[in-house]
């Protein structure tokens, strides 16, 4: 990896989050277990998807936890603008 790639994952990572956790306990599914069991993937991935451990997530994951969950991808992805920063890539 690239200084630069680096420096752009930053960013990106302070930029966008991701909020499965707080989407699932709002409705009503308080674990990972419950998460796997909704969604019928592997115990692991399940359990990354819930601390919200992610650097990546792909369409067909936030389309199935939006059927799964009934949100939009709004609900599980958080935008907060960067603030001004001197630092330009």
């Amino acid at each position: 990896m690239t200084f630069l790639t680096y420096l752009r994952n930053i960013i990106i990572m302070n930029v966008v989050t991701v909020r499965i956790r707080e989407t699932a306990q709002s409705r009503g599914i308080t674990t990972a277990y419950q998460l796997q069991k909704a969604t019928g993937v592997q115990p692991s991935l399940a359990a990354k998807w819930y601390r919200n451990d992610l650097k990546m997530i792909g369409i067909e994951t936030i389309d199935l936890l939006c059927k799964v969950l009934k949100c939009t991808p709004n609900d599980l992805l958080h935008y907060e603008p960067e603030k001004e920063s001197s630092l330009k890539v």
